[in-house]
């Protein structure tokens, strides 16, 4: 049940024109926020250490910014 709800809210998130549907586009643009929110000192690069602390929820907090 928790991950069916997880999984509408990301796909919401992912939607940026609310057509139900992911483009392409739209989805290498949330995965390119998640990179650059996983990149804690915004050298162009994620090392294991950031991913892990981004998974943990201890690196900076995370925002989806609007389209």
């Amino acid at each position: 049940m928790m991950g069916s709800m997880m999984m509408r809210m990301m796909f919401a998130l992912m939607d940026a024109d609310g057509d139900g549907k992911l483009s392409l586009q739209e989805f290498q643009a949330a995965q390119e926020r998640i990179f650059k929110a996983m990149d804690a000192n915004k050298d162009g690069f994620v090392t294991l250490q950031e991913m892990q602390n981004f998974m943990r929820g201890t690196s900076t907090p995370f925002h989806f910014p609007q389209e």
